[in-house]
């Protein structure tokens, strides 16, 4: 729809009081010159579009006035391919600009002598109440625009509070009620309407005109709601300033006991794991499962070691899931992941005013989060020595400092640290402290890297194929033989994660039922030769060197090449993949394909 159509009813109704004041015929064009309004026979024109030869596509497209004193005979219709059907006397044409770009034209047309008289008479004058009218109709195009986007975005807001779960509450300036979204009629079981045109005292007693008056500064103030002997909001007031001058303010709020809930949903939506989800009939795996079984109902604290990749957060999710703390939280916390300077106060919580940026009312720490459930500490081995001491200290007694704080806070947890790390080697060079590790390791179990179980690759296999190909949703049954091979004979440097990565990638890439080794990873199939370099073979090709090579040159087979192109192809990009997957520049490749004669 174009602009003028927009506001074709008012348009018209400009055009009826132009020709009823003037005495002349007016009718209306769009951008795409078609004749949108009309008065008098220009009313029968309505829906016809003028041809791009016309008078009035070249002022539309010039964005200025133009006036033909003698249609047909002027030199301006000179061009016009109608000017032999033409039967007006006289005409003025004025461009309707909106936005800056022309969107139509408003034309007076006489269609007598005495029309032609009273439009010629004194044409400046009508000119200038032309292009009067024509910014009306513009300012009528962008007032209509506004208004629907004020409406829009009125709509957006609406959707945005309603989806909300914490009540909200706007005010006028004398503290009554002028909106609630959903969750505010929710929580307070009254509909909106009602509370609409309502003091807000109604709901919040406390928050009258002058407390919140008291509440004008930029801070969020906090207020409870007493009924009976329980706390029952928590409420935060802001106010809606001009240049410092409050009219009017916001309320959000919940109900208080939602707090606790909503922390425990939040550390209980993690997974739940169980040893049934720990694959694998090897017996390091059963072994493994059978410790962690035996164990799960103590309280002892737990040291999971192993490579990475090798599940030893999916042992510590069982063990809380089979553990008399299986329905308290489960908390994890990678020590490696979180920066020193702020990981001192992410386990033990600070106090309000501790450090400059400490939130009011402070903040628990994840020992205090796993009250009565399990605190999971990976990657312990990457903690410093600084730390390590102020948790030997939690460790043995139960109780943490919070920063900032007066006096300890008791915990009731179960601890279960991980690294990959061997801690007991950097306990005896001074790396860890020595007291900590065996406060830790008081049940130590190893998670075997999958290189010393590979009998149980085949069960991991079918059951990532499966999980894949239902994610996926693709018809992947299994893997090849060929496949399964590489697979087998590949050690496996990330363990059960890496397998994961590759089974994911192979669904990927597959478009049959059937994983082929083609569509395995390029370092599964060609894995590096022990001193490290990708696709060496020296058992079955003579490799060749690059004359005189500087350390860290790459040595390539020719097999390894030719593995490579069957793989990936041909072409220019699949070269600087082969490139990339060897580690070498694009211009070595070619060298290599050059001498082996690829």
């Amino acid at each position: 729809m174009t602009v003028l159509m927009e506001v074709q009813g008012f348009a018209q109704a400009v055009a009826d009081a132009i020709a009823a004041v003037a005495g002349v015929e007016v009718g209306m064009v769009d951008e795409n010159l078609l004749t949108v309004v009309g008065s008098g026979k220009y009313a029968r024109h309505i829906g016809r579009t003028l041809e791009p030869s016309s008078v009035s596509a070249r002022a539309l497209a010039q964005g200025r006035t133009m006036v033909i004193a003698n249609p047909p005979h002027d030199d301006i219709c000179r061009q016009c391919t109608q000017k032999d059907k033409c039967t007006d006397a006289a005409d003025i044409i004025c461009p309707i600009i909106i936005e800056g770009r022309p969107a139509g034209c408003v034309i007076l047309v006489a269609c007598t002598a005495a029309q032609k008289e009273i439009l010629l008479g004194d044409m400046q004058r009508w000119i200038n109440f032309l292009e009067r009218m024509a910014d009306l109709i513009s300012r009528a195009f962008n007032e209509r625009q506004q208004v629907a986007r004020a409406e829009n975005l009125a709509r957006q807001l609406d959707v945005v509070f309603d989806s909300v779960s914490d009540g909200i509450l706007t005010l006028d300036g004398s503290g009554m009620i002028v909106h609630a979204n959903q969750a505010a009629a929710h929580l307070l079981k009254v509909s909106r309407e009602q509370m609409v045109s309502q003091p807000v005292s109604e709901i919040f007693p406390r928050l009258c005109a002058e407390t919140l008056d008291d509440a004008g500064s930029p801070e969020l103030q906090t207020y409870s709601h007493v009924r009976g002997n329980r706390e029952y909001w928590l409420a935060r007031v802001r106010p809606i300033a001009d240049d410092c001058c409050p009219h009017g303010h916001v309320i959000t709020f919940r109900g208080i006991e939602e707090i606790p809930r909503m922390v425990a949903n939040y550390i209980r939506s993690e997974r739940q794991s169980t040893f049934d989800d720990i694959l694998g009939s090897s017996p390091v795996i059963a072994n493994v499962k059978k410790i962690a079984m035996r164990i799960a109902r103590s309280d002892s604290t737990v040291l999971i070691q192993g490579e990475s990749g090798t599940g030893k957060e999916l042992i510590a999710r069982a063990i809380h899931h089979e553990s008399t703390r299986r329905k308290g939280p489960f908390v994890a916390v990678n020590c490696a992941a979180i920066p020193e300077s702020i990981l001192e106060s992410e386990l033990f919580g600070y106090e309000e005013g501790a450090f400059t940026g400490a939130k009011r009312g402070g903040k628990p720490g994840k020992f205090e989060l796993a009250d009565g459930g399990i605190l999971f500490l990976d990657e312990i081995g990457d903690m410093s020595l600084h730390l390590q001491g102020k948790l030997l200290r939690a460790v043995e007694e139960r109780m943490v400092d919070r920063l900032g704080g007066r006096k300890p806070v008791p915990v009731d947890i179960r601890i279960i640290a991980a690294s990959n790390k061997e801690l007991r080697k950097m306990s005896l060079r001074g790396e860890f402290r020595s007291d900590l590790y065996y406060r830790l390791a008081v049940i130590p179990i190893v998670m075997p890297p999958l290189r010393e179980h590979k009998d149980d690759i085949p069960e991991y296999v079918d059951h990532f194929v499966a999980k894949y190909a239902e994610d996926l949703r693709k018809d992947v049954i299994s893997v090849s033989p060929p496949a399964m091979a590489a697979l087998m004979k590949y050690d496996w440097p990330g363990n059960i994660r890496e397998l994961s990565n590759a089974l994911e990638y192979a669904v990927n890439l597959t478009t049959g039922p059937v994983i082929g080794i083609d569509c395995m990873p390029f370092q599964v199939v060609c894995p590096s030769a022990p001193g490290g370099v990708p696709g060496s073979d020296s058992g079955r090709e003579t490799q060749v060197r690059i004359a005189n090579p500087s350390p860290g040159k790459r040595i390539i087979t020719r097999r390894a090449l030719e593995d490579a192109l069957e793989r990936y192809g041909t072409s220019t990009r699949a070269k600087e993949a082969i490139a990339a997957a060897f580690g070498v520049s694009r211009a070595t490749l070619y060298r290599r394909l050059k001498e082996y004669g690829l």
